[in-house]
Formats: structure tokens, sequence, C-alpha cells
């Protein structure tokens, strides 16, 4: 396991967002959304999970609402860095487990109930298993919460795996 500062993990992917800070919080930057080739990111959960309540944010950031993707997945399974980065904080928030990971430029996913036995300032890599699934579930369900900051606003994690872009039907080409 490698560990480094907090401090250097703030230059890590800065140049992501060099020019797109005032792009709209609520959305994941264009150069990190899935489907261009630049992401990297995937899923934190294999295989692929369903998605049993997805992100639905409020009207003013003081209202209620769902900050972030609950995605099933039983108690015991593995939980992996959806793209690397550093972890940030593992403990217990109110009845549950959780863990950061700091991805750098602004970008931090948090995953809930998981139990993990990595240490602030480990180093992971998309992929690496960062917990398990734990119980304690806020969504009363088998499922694990993900959520992801862009500095100090969530965002939808899903658009940084999922292609959302519209389809396009293009015209017939002749074989000729």
């Amino acid at each position: 396991m490698k560990v480094i500062s907090t401090a250097a993990c703030g230059l890590l992917g800065a140049s992501l967002l060099f020019g797109v800070v005032g792009a709209p919080l609520r959305q994941v930057p264009t150069a990190l959304r899935h489907g261009d080739g630049t992401s990297g990111w995937s899923w934190p959960l294999a295989p692929v999970p369903k998605v049993v309540r997805a992100f639905d944010p409020p009207a003013q950031r003081w209202l209620s609402g769902h900050r972030g993707a609950d995605l099933g997945a039983d108690p015991g399974a593995a939980v992996l860095a959806p793209v690397g980065g550093i972890v940030s904080f593992v403990g217990v928030v109110v009845d549950r487990p959780v863990i950061v990971i700091d991805h750098g430029a602004g970008l931090r996913s948090s995953f809930e109930p998981v139990r993990s036995s990595l240490g602030v300032g480990a180093l992971v890599t998309t992929g690496d298993e960062i917990g398990i699934v734990g119980t304690g579930s806020h969504c009363n369900r088998l499922c694990m919460h993900w959520g992801l900051r862009l500095f100090e606003e969530y965002i939808d994690p899903l658009l940084t795996i999922r292609d959302t872009r519209p389809s396009v039907l293009l015209p017939k080409q002749d074989p000729g």
C-alpha cells in the first residue's frame, strides 16, 4: 500500500478540471464522463448492480433529496474503487461505516455502509477492493450508497460510468 499526503492528492488530476470550474455543478465535467474514451471510471460493484434509487438532488442545497445513487448489494459484497485516488476518510458516520476516496481535482466518492481495513492516505487504483458492504444501510434495502462531490456540490455518480448521450440514427450507407 502506497501512502501520499493529502496535499499531493489535491494535485492529482487537477489538469482535468482546469478551465471547467465554471461548469454546472450538477453534472460531471465533460472530461470525466463515460463514453468519451478519457474517463476510466468503473462500477464500484461487480457484476454491474441494479440501481435501486437514482440521484435526485434537491432544488436548494438545504432541502431534502437523494445526493447519490443506491446500488443493489448484499452484505459482504466487495466494493471496488471506481477510479484511482487517496482514501481521505474511514470511519462511522451516525451509525454507518463510511469510506471516502479523494480522486483529486475536487472530486470525492463516498460509500456507505462499507467496512474497510484501509487507512487514511492509502493510495487506490481503479478496481482495487476498498472494503465490503456492511449493514445498516440508509435505504432499508440490500444496497450500497455511492455519493460523488465536486468540491462541495453533490453530482450524479452514474454520469461517470453510464453513457447518457442520446442515440443518433445515421442514414443507411450505400455498400456500392
